[in-house]
């Protein structure tokens, strides 16, 4: 009968009362969220972040995953779109969660040592009471274990993102005006104000994280790699897979390919799911003609993420210059499916044509290539040899 009585209270813990604990604590973020921005907040109950094997409930602006398996809802996350926030929001934000398991604890509490419940109800909501204190614990005591989210990126738990908000009260105001040009894809302003924030002494981590990310996304290689050298010298200790992925691409795209691919192989041993790291570092063994070691790469990749335009187009190259023309050309089209303003698309097509020796079409995507980023690695170099070709 013991045996039963505590089956019968290890069934409801795991099924019912975690999973509310857990729902109170992502709703203590939700609902601050939702009173303090205007876009779409969104909860997920039993992951960090996968809508797959989840049913969705949609209310006004909130949005709930609940992961079909109640049994893993011992975790969740509340994201939110909209992006410019105060510290002082961000910091109520993430310090409402823990409140929010706090509060419950408090209420269950009284509810154990003050009431005139059953003894045997009293039992479970002593339990219960002790998970949710630990809650509070382990949320609002700042750990600096990371965690990783569904996309691969990595996130830290309440106390730590609270600790590391309150270091950025004194944040110059050039932070958030370059913060909203980098929101709006404007890198080039969003370069110059957060410099501007670096020259007046504010030198945190995330500067350099954002300025790599700027100067990459308008293919100035020269300056990332100055910040890169920055960083690295002041912060390599707290390097995450993502920092050593944007080290890779830096490097690999001036030359440094066996630098890159210890870069890599870092950001893959930190992050197993990090697709981007595979797929760059693919890229890179197709630039060194290490096209088997390539594939592998890019296979990888698009286990990962199958509609990764980047890794089908690359593995297209990569097969097309082993010799199976056909199942490359049918991944760029893929590719192209899925993203037709992909200048490396048009590239690649351009190289298809070209070993076909078909020159006049392989410079017409080239040139069309060229019309979408004219910074695209190795171009010019290929129309130059194509023109060779047609005596232009």
């Amino acid at each position: 009968m013991l045996f039963f009585y505590y089956l019968v209270f290890l069934i409801l813990f795991a099924v019912i009362l975690r999973p509310f604990s857990t729902l109170i604590h992502e709703l203590g973020h939700g609902i601050p969220a939702l009173l303090l921005t205007d876009k779409k907040v969104t909860l997920y109950l039993g992951s960090y972040g996968n809508p797959k094997e989840s049913f969705k409930v949609v209310i006004g602006r909130l949005e709930l995953f609940f992961n079909k398996k109640p049994f893993n809802w011992k975790i969740g996350l509340c994201l939110f779109e909209q992006q410019k926030l105060s510290i002082s929001n961000q910091i109520f934000i993430n310090l409402m969660g823990p409140l929010a398991s706090l509060i419950l604890s408090i209420i269950l509490s009284y509810l154990v040592f003050f009431s005139n419940l059953n003894d045997h109800v009293k039992a479970i909501l002593f339990f219960f009471n002790v998970s949710t204190y630990y809650d509070f614990y382990i949320n609002i005591v700042p750990s600096k274990e990371p965690i990783e989210l569904h996309g691969g990126t990595i996130v830290f738990n309440d106390g730590k993102q609270i600790l590391d908000l309150l270091k950025h009260r004194n944040i110059p105001n050039e932070y958030y005006v370059g913060i909203e040009y980098y929101n709006n894809q404007e890198y080039n302003l969003a370069v110059i104000e957060l410099e501007k924030v670096y020259n007046e002494g504010y030198q945190e981590g995330i500067i350099y994280q954002l300025l790599i990310s700027a100067y990459l996304q308008i293919k100035d290689y020269q300056n990332a790699m100055r910040v890169n050298n920055l960083y690295d010298n002041k912060f390599k200790k707290q390097f995450d897979s993502n920092d050593y992925t944007n080290s890779g691409l830096i490097k690999s795209f001036s030359g440094l390919y066996n630098e890159a691919l210890k870069d890599y192989n870092k950001a893959i041993e930190l992050n197993s799911k990090n697709s981007i790291a595979f797929n760059n570092r693919g890229y890179t063994y197709n630039v060194m003609k290490d096209y088997e070691n390539a594939i592998k790469d890019f296979e990888k990749a698009i286990l990962l993420d199958e509609s990764f335009a980047y890794a089908l187009n690359n593995r297209g190259f990569a097969k097309i210059k082993l010799g199976f023309k056909e199942e490359g050309f049918k991944d760029l089209q893929e590719s192209m499916i899925l993203d037709g303003t992909n200048s490396y698309c048009y590239l690649n097509f351009g190289i298809y044509y070209h070993d076909n020796g078909e020159y006049q079409k392989a410079l017409e995507y080239y040139n069309k290539a060229k019309e979408i980023d004219e910074k695209t690695y190795l171009l010019d170099e290929y129309i130059e040899e194509v023109k060779k070709k047609l005596s232009l």
